[in-house]
C-alpha cells in the first residue's frame, strides 16, 4: 500500500477537529441547524489553514443521508464519496486549469440539471482568483440566482483578485492563520498517535516554520520524521528545516546585552560554519529581541505568556530569565539596529561581514539611561549655569546711592 502523508492522513473528517477556525465552524454550524444556508460562499485566507477541508465537510453536511447536519455521520454512500472525490453530484474545480469562459459555460448547462442522486449539486471552484474576466462575467447571472439545488464553495488565497460584483454575491468567511498554541496542541497529539517523540522545542520549531497553516506543519513533520527517526533533537530538528536553532539566536542576544563581542564573532564564525543563512540569522535575532522587550515590558505572568505562547516552557523560560535586568531601552535600541539591517544583510555581496559589524554595532551603543535620570541631570547642570551667571551679575552690577 502506498503512504499517505499526513496532511491527507490527518485532514479533519468533521467541523469539531478543524484547528484554529472555531469562528467558521460556529457560523456554517448555526446556518445548517437553522437552515439559512447561502447559495454561494467565499471562505479565503492563507495557504494550508483549511479553507479546502471546510467546503469539502460543508458539502458532507449538505447532502449526508442523515442530513443536512453539521455533523455528518461519515458512513453513509454520500460521504464516503465526498472525502473520496468521487460524488457526481460534488464538483471539486481547479481554478487554476480551469479559468475560461468555456468551462463556466458547461457549468452554467449542468446547474439546470437535478442532482443524480444526493440533495444538493455542489460546485467547489479552488483558487477561484484565477478565472479570467470573461469567466467571471459569464457565472455572474448564475451565481446571483442558482437554482435551489446548486450551491457554490469557492475558495481563494487572494480574494482582492475577485470582482466586487462576485464578491458582492457571495457570504464571505475569512479564515486566520492557526494560532501557535493550538497548532501546537494539534501536533503532539498527531506526534503521539503516530509513535513520534519530539520536545517541546522541536514542536515549537516546526510551529513557527508554518507560518501559521496546518499543511506546511504537517509537511515538515513528514520531512522530520523522514530525516531524523521517531525520536529527533532540537538540533536535528533544525537541521531538518533548514532552520536557525533559537538557543544559538538566544546566545547572540546574551551576548549583545552583555557587551562581548568576543562572544559575538565566536558564534558568527560557528554559525557560518555550518552553512547558516545570515538573513535567517538576522530574522530570528529580530524575533528573538522582539520576545525579549515583551517579556521585560509585560508584567503580568499570564498575559505575558499569552504574549508568548509560540514558545515553549523551557524556551520562555530562558527569554525571561535574560530580560529580566535588563533595560527595556537598551532592548529597543538593539531591535532597531538589527531589524534595520536585514534587507541590507539580504543583499550584500559579504552576508557574513555585514552581520557582525551590525552585530558589533550593537555591542558598541552607548549606555543608555532612563529618562529620569537624563531630566535630573539637565536640571542639575541648568542650576549651576544659573548659579554662576547670577553671581557673575552681581559682581558687574553698579551699586545705587542711599538717599
Amino acid at each position: 500500500m502506498s503512504y499517505l502523508v499526513l496532511a491527507r492522513k490527518w485532514r479533519p473528517q468533521s467541523f469539531d477537529t478543524m484547528t484554529g477556525q472555531e469562528h467558521i465552524v460556529r457560523t456554517l454550524a448555526n446556518a445548517i441547524a437553522q437552515g439559512r444556508v447561502a447559495h454561494a460562499y467565499l471562505f479565503c485566507g492563507p495557504r494550508g489553514v483549511g479553507k479546502t477541508t471546510a467546503a469539502r465537510l460543508l458539502a458532507r453536511a449538505l447532502n449526508c443521508e442523515k442530513g443536512p447536519t453539521s455533523t455528518p455521520c461519515g458512513e453513509c454512500l454520500a460521504c464516503r464519496e465526498i472525502v473520496a472525490g468521487t460524488s457526481l453530484d460534488v464538483a471539486e474545480i481547479d481554478g487554476a486549469s480551469n479559468n475560461g469562459v468555456e468551462d463556466v459555460r458547461q457549468i452554467r448547462e449542468r446547474v439546470t440539471y437535478l442532482p443524480q442522486r444526493d440533495r444538493h449539486k455542489i460546485y467547489i471552484i479552488d483558487e477561484v482568483h484565477m478565472l479570467t474576466t470573461q469567466a467571471f462575467n459569464a457565472l455572474l447571472k448564475t451565481l446571483e440566482e442558482p437554482p435551489a439545488h446548486v450551491k457554490f464553495i469557492f475558495a481563494t488565497t487572494e480574494p482582492h483578485k475577485l470582482p466586487d460584483t462576485i464578491l458582492s454575491r457571495c457570504q464571505r468567511h475569512n479564515f486566520r492563520r492557526i494560532p501557535a498554541g493550538s497548532m501546537a496542541k494539534r501536533l503532539t497529539e498527531i506526534l503521539r498517535e503516530e509513535g513520534a517523540q519530539f520536545s517541546d522545542r522541536a514542536i515549537s520549531l516546526v510551529v513557527r516554520q508554518s507560518e501559521g497553516g496546518m499543511r506546511d506543519a504537517l509537511s515538515m513533520l513528514d520531512m522530520v520524521l523522514s530525516a531524523c527517526g521517531k525520536a529527533p533533537t532540537d538540533e536535528e530538528v533544525a537541521e531538518a528545516l533548514g532552520a536557525i536553532d533559537r538557543g544559538a539566536a538566544l546566545n547572540l542576544c546574551a551576548a549583545l546585552i552583555h557587551r562581548d563581542a568576543a562572544a559575538v564573532l565566536t558564534q558568527v564564525e560557528a554559525l557560518h560554519c555550518r552553512g547558516v543563512d545570515f538573513k535567517r540569522l538576522i530574522e530570528e535575532l529580530t524575533l528573538q529581541l522582539r520576545h525579549l522587550l515583551v517579556a521585560r515590558s509585560v508584567g503580568d505572568p499570564a498575559a505575558r505568556r499569552e504574549a508568548l505562547s509560540e514558545l515553549a516552557d523551557s524556551e520562555r523560560e530562558s527569554i525571561e530569565a535574560l530580560a529580566r535586568d535588563v533595560d527595556p531601552a537598551q532592548i529597543a535600541r538593539l531591535f532597531d539596529i538589527v531589524h534595520g539591517a536585514t534587507w541590507e544583510i539580504s543583499r550584500a555581496a559579504q552576508p557574513r561581514l555585514a552581520t557582525e559589524v551590525t552585530l558589533l554595532k550593537c555591542v558598541h551603543l552607548a549606555p543608555s539611561q532612563p529618562m529620569s535620570a537624563m531630566i535630573a541631570r539637565v536640571e542639575e547642570i541648568a542650576r549651576r549655569l544659573g548659579g554662576a551667571e547670577g553671581a557673575a551679575a552681581a559682581q558687574t552690577r553698579p551699586l545705587r546711592p542711599f538717599h
